[in-house]
């Protein structure tokens, strides 16, 4: 007996130290795959800024939540409300209840973190004028690029994705001015029932007159389609305070390259390719312009948002580029590569109106 009970405390202390060391091992193991903290990126607006009374307060970073974050408006308690009008625009999105009036201070302060207390912050800005003009895209401009290189693996947290192509979305518009809600851009791919794939959907920011936003695509993303000819992009630009400009179309990409030359492993999509004359697309309105004009144009840089590399899946990110030598221009027609307005309307409308967008056949012949 006095053995058996030996072997009992001694199995028994053997199951709990694996479990200790199990437990000690999984924080180790997250960090070995690129788990991250929870933390507060950024916030639109930001400390100091002067903002639309009406428009939302976007949020980005990871594991954040407003459980524990508290507002006031010329010192006096209010609340912060769920924002439909910015829904699927960042991380997290509010209103501040009652809106406040024009010159009133508003200050956003508490723990963001969802779990611990890593990120405690106080944003103060000051309630603008009200935005009810939707943002103006220059769609004759805007337009989009494949890179064909070599697969390389693309890491994102603890998955892992093999990249084949990948495509720079070139979005133009005015430069947005002090004071307006953030205009950003929704850009959308449904295969519907012609493909296998799985479709393509981004929200990128644009801050500044020309936002560049890299899609990396996994191996059989688009589940065979050929993205030359069987995609195109459907835009809307929408600010934060939810008014929004008509849809319009980006087909087809304006310029393709193809390298088969070794890209290194890594978390993002290889450097943009600056596009030369060869690259333009037989039939493409860049092919056109780069004809007659021979003109280059020069593309900024827009801020990421901090989240993932971007894999195909759902998910929002912009980057920047190099300049590129690269003609803009689009036109409508079958002959022609287009950046195609479609009619529309701005408000909260738009998401139902992309929607319908959204069922309509993507071929282009």
């Amino acid at each position: 007996m006095r053995t058996t009970y030996a072997w009992s405390r001694l199995a028994g202390g053997a199951v709990l130290a694996s479990t200790c060391a199990l437990l000690f091992a999984l924080p180790r193991l997250a960090d070995a795959c690129g788990a991250t903290l929870p933390e507060l990126h950024e916030s639109v607006p930001a400390d100091g800024d002067t903002y639309p009374a009406n428009a939302a307060l976007l949020f980005w970073g990871d594991g954040i939540t407003l459980d524990k974050v508290t507002v006031t408006v010329d010192g006096e308690p209010a609340a912060l409300v769920d924002a439909p009008l910015a829904a699927g625009l960042a991380p997290l999105a509010a209103k501040v209840e009652p809106e406040p009036q024009p010159g009133q201070t508003v200050v956003v302060a508490g723990e963001f973190c969802g779990e611990g207390e890593n990120c405690p912050a106080s944003i103060s800005f000051i309630a603008g004028a009200r935005d009810v003009t939707a943002p103006s895209p220059d769609v004759e401009k805007s337009f989009f690029a494949v890179f064909e290189h070599a697969q390389y693996t693309m890491t994102s947290g603890c998955d892992q994705f093999e990249i084949e192509q990948t495509l720079y979305v070139h979005l133009e518009q005015p430069a947005p001015t002090a004071g307006e809600a953030l205009p950003l851009f929704v850009m959308e791919w449904d295969p519907g029932g012609e493909f296998e794939g799985h479709g393509l959907h981004r929200t990128a920011r644009g801050p500044s007159s020309t936002t560049v936003v890299p899609i990396t695509l996994a191996v059989d993303r688009l589940g065979g389609a050929d993205v030359r000819t069987d995609v195109c992009l459907e835009v809307v630009a929408i600010d934060a305070a939810g008014n929004a400009a008509a849809p319009f179309e980006l087909c087809p990409p304006c310029f393709v390259r193809t390298d088969e030359a070794p890209q290194p492993d890594g978390s993002g999509p290889p450097d943009e390719p600056v596009w030369s004359d060869a690259d333009a697309v037989p039939g493409s309105a860049c092919a056109a312009a780069v004809e007659t004009t021979g003109e280059e144009s020069e593309t900024g840089e827009a801020p990421t948002t901090g989240e993932a590399p971007m894999t195909g899946e759902a998910g929002s990110e912009t980057g920047g580029s190099d300049a590129t030598d690269s003609a803009t221009g689009g036109e409508d027609g079958p002959e022609k590569g287009c950046a195609c307005a479609s009619d529309g309307t701005g408000g909260a409308g738009w998401l139902a109106l992309f929607g319908l967008l959204g069922l309509r056949r993507r071929r282009r012949a």
